[in-house]
């Protein structure tokens, strides 16, 4: 079965790879071909910026004899510290995870829009700008945006949907936490506290997390009460 070793980056290495990972990836290519693995995606047309790392520090060249050369090379060079060891010996990575990580980039760089969505530009002339998406071309990854500035409102052709947000899913997201805890509520007229409500509703980790702001909003929205009862608890209450 295929091996990776795991190539560690130097400061200097690291701080290429941020500001010009074309001379990293080309050195890699001078030494061993297409048969290595950079976690990070960067637009090589040069026309947007934006960058996306799995993780940093790290780079992954196939584990083979032919190589072993090229990789005291890579050691050698300013950019890389050598193979990652353990007990002395150079750690070889299963080639199954190299395929997760793979598959972990592609959704990092493929995010999922329709027509209709609300996204953030993170790069080009419109980075952090909000927009409607208008159009969706699958083949290209591409998507035309609708941006409403102060004086006008535009259409902006053919953004790589990699350099997108989508706001809508994160929206969706929050109402979903926020009617689950209405609709527990209703169950119970005296109100819950912020820990009962956690016993009674199955969340996961980052529901969790997102509680106290989810409640806090709720009630500014006017969708919940909270107040001391009776026993002196803090509690929220479905507003009637």
């Amino acid at each position: 079965m295929k091996k990776w070793l795991i190539l560690q980056l130097s400061e200097r290495g690291e701080l290429t790879l941020e500001e010009e990972p074309s001379i990293i990836e080309n050195f890699l290519k001078r030494l061993v071909g297409s048969n290595y693995f950079l976690p990070l995606y960067y637009d090589k047309s040069k026309n947007y910026e934006n960058k996306i790392f799995l993780f940093k520090g790290y780079v992954f060249i196939e584990y083979r004899e032919e190589f072993l050369n090229a990789c005291t090379k890579l050691s050698q060079s300013p950019y890389f510290l050598g193979p990652l060891l353990v007990n002395k010996k150079a750690y070889l990575l299963p080639d199954e995870e190299i395929k997760k990580m793979k598959r972990q980039m592609i959704r990092l760089t493929r995010p999922v829009v329709k027509i209709g969505d609300k996204v953030k530009i993170l790069d080009g002339k419109y980075k952090n700008l909000e927009a409607i998406v208008t159009e969706y071309y699958k083949k290209e990854k591409e998507a035309d945006l609708a941006i409403e500035l102060k004086c006008m409102n535009i259409i902006v052709p053919r953004i790589p949907i990699v350099n997108l947000k989508n706001l809508s899913k994160e929206e969706k997201s929050k109402d979903s936490l926020q009617e689950k805890i209405v609709e527990l509520l209703k169950d119970f007229p005296k109100g819950l506290t912020r820990k009962e409500i956690i016993t009674h509703l199955p969340l996961d980790e980052k529901e969790k997390l997102r509680l106290s702001t989810c409640l806090s909003r709720a009630v500014q929205k006017g969708f919940l009460i909270s107040h001391n009862n009776d026993k002196d608890r803090f509690v929220f209450v479905v507003k009637n």
